[in-house]
């Protein structure tokens, strides 16, 4: 069943359209006829269906968008590990306070809520981890959005929890940052001993559609087939361009003082056949996000 074979007259609200992940949904939705309103953080970019809202303010005097919202996908988080590590205060304010309250409010208003959600809720020490696995954060990260997934939990049918492992696009900095290296015969130095299951930006979109058109509740796991080394992920974007494998130099990540990588990042994503798809190879993200 597509997006558009629904009701168009029912709204969905994105939340941190400002990011990738929600200007691809915006512009998904918007491409299928859905009425569409999204939030952002930048005063110069509201108008229209586009309104502000920052989650790390009080929410009470914030004026839910006129139109009845049938599901609303919360994309807004701070997502960088460092900055949950360096202030914790902060983030979590947004990530767990402004991000509960909410999605309080959107409930109460009858609104199916789709929350994204990350790996990082477990300790990574085993591959392919289940929804109904305990969870076991190992970083502030993780363990904000663990809080916030407990607290959604309770709400039963008015929630969907979408986990993902990586989600890869051809913007992502680290990639471009590579190809850039290599192009011109610049060593790079990717980490042989971290991990991803990576899926693409397109098919994460396509997972998100999917369960706002179904609005189905409970958890999602989305991720590649298999766990994959950053090291491989930068030999497969050298051999793309043709050029020296030997620009590749991999080193242990330990070397570069990050404070943990888990060991497996690999999500067990059956349940994804409800919504008509199936986990990707992690091939197709880097072929996605390469070109």
């Amino acid at each position: 069943m597509s997006v558009a074979s629904k009701n168009l007259n029912d709204a969905v609200l994105i939340v941190g359209a400002d990011g990738i992940i929600g200007r691809n949904l915006v512009a998904a939705f918007e491409s299928a006829g859905k009425a569409v309103w999204q939030t952002t953080r930048h005063l110069d970019q509201v108008g229209g269906q586009r309104v502000f809202l920052d989650l790390s303010k009080d929410l009470t005097q914030w004026s839910l968008p006129p139109a009845p919202i049938s599901t609303a996908i919360l994309c807004a988080a701070v997502t960088s590990l460092e900055s949950c590590r360096l202030d914790p205060k902060s983030s979590r304010r947004v990530n767990v306070l402004g991000t509960i309250a909410l999605a309080k409010r959107l409930v109460e208003a009858g609104t199916f809520v789709v929350f994204l959600s990350t790996n990082l809720v477990f300790n990574g020490e085993a591959p392919f981890v289940k929804p109904t696995d305990p969870v076991n954060p190992q970083t502030e990260y993780g363990s904000q959005k663990a809080e916030v997934e407990s607290q959604f939990l309770a709400w039963g049918e008015k929630i969907a929890i979408v986990r993902f492992s990586k989600v890869l696009s051809p913007d992502m900095p680290l990639f471009q940052g590579w190809i850039r290296d290599l192009k011109a015969g610049k060593v790079i130095y990717p980490y042989s001993d971290m991990v991803m299951a990576p899926v693409s930006l397109v098919f994460a979109v396509k997972v998100l559609l999917e369960v706002t058109e179904r609005r189905v509740p409970g958890i999602f796991h989305v991720s590649a087939m298999q766990d994959v080394s950053y090291a491989a992920a930068a030999q497969h974007i050298a051999r793309k361009l043709g050029v020296d494998m030997e620009l590749v130099q991999p080193i242990p990540y330990r070397e570069s003082g990050l404070a943990f990588a888990p060991l497996n990042s690999s999500l067990e994503s059956s349940r994804l056949v409800e919504l008509g798809l199936c986990a990707p190879d992690a091939g197709d993200a880097f072929e996605e996000s390469t070109n």
